[in-house]
């Protein structure tokens, strides 16, 4: 038999980005594996960012709310004295 590709075949190669290597046995794990870290990275990265990003988001409105709204001095912020008697008013019965 006849190991010869087919034009069709290094045609998808080339539109699914694969490099036609000539190769007849070559595998396609080989292409695959930095999609793999790079997907892998990625999911660390995110797994990281969000949680990170709803801590900032949470320190950036309680400064908006209590130092630009409320007129209240910065220190008085991460107190924990203030937050408790926030928590006080609000669950007050």
């Amino acid at each position: 038999m006849n190991d010869t590709k087919k034009p069709s075949d290094q045609l998808a190669r080339v539109r699914n980005g694969k490099e036609a290597s000539g190769q007849p046995g070559a595998d396609q794990d080989d292409w695959m594996e930095p999609a793999r870290r790079k997907t892998a990275r990625w999911r660390v990265v995110m797994r990281w960012m969000i949680p990170l990003f709803l801590v900032l988001a949470l320190a950036g409105g309680m400064i908006c709310g209590y130092v630009i709204i409320g007129k209240q001095s910065l220190s008085e912020v991460f107190d924990w004295k203030t937050w408790q008697h926030v928590i006080d008013l609000v669950f007050a019965p």
